[in-house]
């Protein structure tokens, strides 16, 4: 009881009834706090904001308000492109080399310092989640999604994963599924993150093929917990590697480019993440050109995005189920400074890396330099930036565009209640 002004203690009348309970009220200053936020200038903005306190943390980690801050804001801002060496292979002892190539910020601090900070090294998140007696001794980098990071760590039946934000040093650990539709443990799992940016749940989609059939589980964060996939049949052969997101779909590539031998067929299976239906299709080009998968609404929603030598191409489905073109670029006709890098440095190859919001993400290498030029497309203006990759060494296994989002810190179910409940 809070003494009054004058000094002593106010003693209660006696036979008064007690006072009721003030009436529940919205949390005002948190509304105004919030309205703040909004009016921020960016992403990277919000994000050290959101660093400064527990508070501030809770009133940014809200999904309305997250919601709401992308749809006044647009799609976040690219921080930059995660390259790194081809997977292990076989007997392998040592994990592929990364690096991360920072995107000009364009005038704005705010994203040189958040990636400047940021863990994309791994060094702060190997401190905290040490591992050993593994072939290969540490974690590697298996997928991205919403601004984090899928890592793994020990071998086939032995292993662990991990979602790891690199700017808020955040870790999610999570087990290798274990249910009766793995029936071979030998064989590997290939994964695909799934993150949902208006709040810090996330899903992982593992599939696995083994004598014609790929057998899937997703883990959801929501439940902690993994639940099993309807298999499909599929036909060999099948380099696959680990999946990729593509709006609402998650897609695995059959890589038949890695195998000589085998027909010049390449197919694709994709994963409708709304319905949880699986699609398998080949491809309607040559097995040896760079792609990817891209949920276009403007096309009919499922489409492939390929570089035919310096042509990029839209494919769409038609009417009858097949693939026609709906649009081309071509690289070196449109834009003079590519022409000139092919005929001065040799940069002859085009990668496609992702497609997200309208932009197309390519990498412009050459088989003859370790360096390369990272391409961001816009598809309707046709707006170009050009960003160098100046290394001695060569990556050229997965590598993916790295977007400045913000999300909740990963936390268990019971932390999100006990952090609602503080609030």
């Amino acid at each position: 009881m809070e003494p009054p002004e004058g000094g002593g203690v106010r003693k209660k009348p006696k036979g008064a009834a007690a006072a009721p309970p003030p009436p529940a009220v919205a949390s005002t200053g948190d509304d105004i706090l919030g309205d703040i936020f909004l009016r921020l200038p960016d992403t990277a903005t919000l994000a050290r904001a959101a660093l400064a306190c527990k508070r501030w943390r809770r009133v940014a980690s809200d999904p309305a308000l997250l919601r709401r801050f992308h749809s006044l804001h647009g799609p976040p801002p690219l921080l930059g492109f995660i390259m790194s060496e081809p997977p292990p292979r076989a007997f392998a002892v040592r994990g592929p080399d990364r690096r991360f190539v920072l995107a000009p910020s364009r005038g704005n601090p705010h994203h040189r310092a958040a990636a400047a900070a940021a863990d994309f090294d791994l060094e702060d998140f190997v401190a905290m989640n040490p591992r050993s007696g593994s072939v290969i001794d540490e974690w590697l980098l298996r997928g991205y999604d919403g601004g984090r990071l899928l890592l793994s760590y020990g071998f086939i039946e032995y292993e662990q994963l991990a979602v790891y934000d690199p700017i808020a040093r955040t870790t999610y650990l999570v087990c290798r599924p274990d249910i009766m539709e793995f029936d071979f443990e030998f064989v590997k799992i290939h994964y695909a993150l799934l993150a949902d940016e208006a709040d810090a749940s996330f899903r992982i989609v593992g599939a696995q093929f083994w004598n014609g059939r790929v057998r899937a589980a997703v883990f959801s964060s929501r439940t902690d917990d993994w639940a099993p996939l309807p298999f499909l049949r599929a036909p060999e052969p099948w380099r696959m590697l680990d999946g990729m997101r593509a709006g609402r779909f998650a897609y695995w590539q059959s890589n038949t480019r890695l195998q000589c031998w085998c027909e010049d067929v390449e197919r694709s299976l994709v994963l409708d993440t709304t319905t949880m239906e699986w699609t398998l299709i080949q491809v309607p080009f040559p097995k040896k050109e760079s792609y990817c998968v891209a949920d276009m609404a403007e096309h009919g929603g499922l489409c492939l995005v390929a570089s035919k030598e310096q042509v990029v191409q839209i494919w769409a489905r038609d009417d009858n189920g097949g693939w026609v073109i709906k649009k081309q670029v071509s690289l070196l006709k449109q834009f003079g400074l590519l022409k000139k890098l092919r005929q001065d440095e040799w940069m002859k190859r085009v990668r496609i890396l992702a497609v997200k919001d309208g932009y197309v993400y390519m990498e412009f290498w050459s088989i003859r330099k370790p360096h390369s030029y990272l391409l961001v497309l816009h598809l309707e203006t046709l707006n170009l930036r050009v960003i160098a990759n100046h290394t001695t060494e060569k990556y050229r296994g997965p590598a993916f565009p790295f977007f400045m989002t913000w999300a909740p810190p990963l936390l268990s179910p019971a932390d999100q209640e006990e952090l609602l409940l503080q609030g």
